[in-house]
C-alpha cells in the first residue's frame, strides 16, 4: 500500500522520542489578570515592571465585591484663568474638572465600575475651604478598535496612551472629542484644556501618589494637581 511515493512496509523501530522543549517566560513579563483593561492595554512586560500594591490598585476584578474608597490631600491644586473657564465649560459634559485652586485641599476618591461603558470610574470630591464640595468623575475604557479611553458622564473625552516611567503607571493624552450621533468627533489641540498627563506612584506605608498636569498648546498650564492617598479598608464617615 502506498501513499504518494513513501511505500508502508516493515519500520525500523525507533527509541520514544523526546518531548519538546517549551522555552520559560521572560521573569519580567507577568500576565495581566484576565479582565483587566489597564494591564492589557499596558503590556505585560511594563504591567510587570510595577510593584504590586499598584497592580492591585488597577486590578478591576477587585471592584467585582463593590466600590473601593481612596482619601488624601492635595497638596497642590493650581488652575489658571483659561483652566477655569475650560473647567465651567466641561460641566456640560459631566464636571471631569475641579474648577479651583489651592493647598492642603482634603479629597476623597470612589472608584468603581460602569457597567455601561465596560470601564471604571474615578470620581473625585474635593473639599475647598470655605466652598460646597465640587465632585469630578471620568471612566476609562477601551473602545472597540482596543485603544485606550477617557470619557465623562457626559460624552467628553480623551484618547490616552499608558507607559510605566520608573515604576509609576502614566496615562498621557493624545486628542479630545465629543460623542454624538453615533461617533466621536476630535477636537482641535486649542479648543481643549491640553495635553493631560497623570502619574500613579507609590509612597512609603502603603499610600500612593496622584499628579496630574495639563499644559494648552499656545497658553501653558492649566491645571496641576499633586497629592498622596491611602486606601480605605472600608469606606469611612
Amino acid at each position: 500500500m502506498t501513499i504518494g511515493t513513501a511505500t508502508l512496509g516493515r519500520m525500523p523501530q525507533a527509541g520514544p522520542a523526546a518531548p519538546p522543549r517549551v522555552p520559560a517566560p521572560p521573569e519580567a513579563a507577568i500576565a495581566p489578570p484576565p479582565e483587566a483593561a489597564i494591564a492589557e492595554a499596558l503590556g505585560a512586560a511594563a504591567w510587570g515592571r510595577l510593584s504590586p500594591a499598584i497592580r492591585a490598585r488597577f486590578d478591576e476584578q477587585a471592584l467585582a465585591l463593590g466600590a473601593v474608597h481612596h482619601r488624601g490631600v492635595m497638596s497642590s491644586v493650581r488652575c489658571s484663568r483659561l483652566g477655569w473657564l475650560f473647567a465651567q465649560a466641561s460641566r456640560l459634559f459631566g464636571t471631569p474638572l475641579a474648577p479651583g485652586g489651592g493647598r492642603d485641599v482634603p479629597v476623597e476618591v470612589r472608584v468603581f465600575r460602569d457597567r455601561r461603558r465596560d470601564g471604571v470610574t474615578w470620581e473625585r470630591r474635593y473639599r475647598f475651604p470655605g466652598r460646597p464640595p465640587v465632585t469630578v468623575a471620568s471612566t476609562k475604557c477601551r473602545d472597540a478598535e482596543g485603544g485606550f479611553l477617557e470619557v465623562t458622564a457626559g460624552g467628553l473625552g480623551m484618547w490616552l496612551d499608558l507607559f510605566e516611567a520608573n515604576g509609576r503607571l502614566c496615562f498621557r493624552s493624545r486628542g479630545y472629542f465629543v460623542e454624538g450621533l453615533g461617533r466621536r468627533w476630535a477636537l482641535p489641540d486649542w479648543m481643549t484644556p491640553g495635553e493631560t498627563l497623570v502619574e500613579h506612584g507609590d509612597e512609603p506605608q502603603g499610600r500612593f501618589r496622584f499628579t496630574m498636569s495639563i499644559r494648552h498648546p499656545l497658553f501653558g498650564e492649566t491645571f496641576f494637581q499633586d497629592g498622596v492617598f491611602r486606601t480605605l479598608e472600608k469606606e469611612e464617615g
